[in-house]
């Protein structure tokens, strides 16, 4: 009887200890979350006054390339030429920190038709520099006449920036097919598909239910916010978003989102 008492007890503390175990492991999760969450909220923070230093020299150096401008009027071909390069490029950092200031106050989305095929070529513009500094090529295929979509341009274009920044990052380490392809298409008469695809290595299969998870990465320096957001920003716009392997190499993200309806 003893001895089936001890081992009863034996059991119970395993049983115990392996409870503290599982215990501590949740506490340390939950831990990590909270820093990130006080990571994320000292970024904005950050970010906002950031936005706000960068904001008046993007005017300045606005000012000076138009001044410019003005005064080689009819003159200096290849100056103008440069200059002009100087403003397509310094309206592009304003709108990316407005984008920013946007999201940063939270704003209530403002739905409005739009062309799903414009609103992507403008985001590709936006990041040509960065993919040429990289030795990406960023191309775009679309299907023609789609119908506009009700959507907020400002939070569409922040998921195409997320999902296409991390399709350069996948790339970082090929030195083989550096190429990121977005791709529009209508799925069925209420949805049109917008298709992210890279060539790089592919996501691991376990992480792949993760992936929008919040403040979960993969990525060293990430805060694993990015997809989680854009996830939620698709679907309060009535589309999903997820991903998927190629069946050669890279990964694949897409999101639908439905057609306005005055124009299905």
């Amino acid at each position: 009887m003893k001895n089936g008492q001890i081992k009863n007890g034996v059991e119970k503390q395993k049983r115990s200890d392996a409870q503290i175990q599982v215990d501590l492991k949740e506490i340390a999760e939950q831990r990590k979350e909270l820093l990130h969450v006080t990571r994320v909220g000292k970024l904005a923070e950050f970010v906002s006054s950031l936005a706000h230093e960068i904001s008046q020299p993007l005017t300045a150096i606005l000012s000076y390339a138009q001044a410019g401008q003005r005064l080689l009027a009819g003159r200096e071909p290849e100056l103008q030429e440069i200059l002009q390069y100087i403003v397509n490029d310094d309206r592009r950092a304003a709108e990316v920190i407005q984008r920013l200031k946007t999201l940063l106050k939270k704003s209530v989305p403002e739905m409005k038709p739009l062309d799903i095929n414009v609103v992507v070529n403008e985001t590709v513009l936006i990041l040509a520099t960065d993919a040429t500094v990289r030795n990406i090529i960023l191309k775009s295929e679309h299907e023609n006449d789609l119908p506009f979509v009700s959507a907020d341009r400002i939070q569409i274009q922040q998921v195409l920036l997320n999902l296409i920044s991390n399709g350069f990052d996948a790339l970082d380490n090929n030195n083989e097919k550096r190429e990121i392809v977005i791709r529009t298409k209508r799925l069925d008469t209420n949805t049109i598909t917008v298709e992210v695809t890279d060539s790089g290595c592919g996501i691991p299969a376990d992480n792949l239910p993760k992936l929008f998870t919040h403040f979960f990465t993969s990525k060293p320096d990430g805060l694993g916010m990015g997809l989680s957001i854009s996830r939620s920003i698709i679907e309060k716009h009535g589309g999903k978003l997820d991903v998927k392997n190629n069946s050669g190499r890279g990964t694949t993200f897409y999101f639908t989102i439905p057609v306005d309806k005055k124009d299905g």
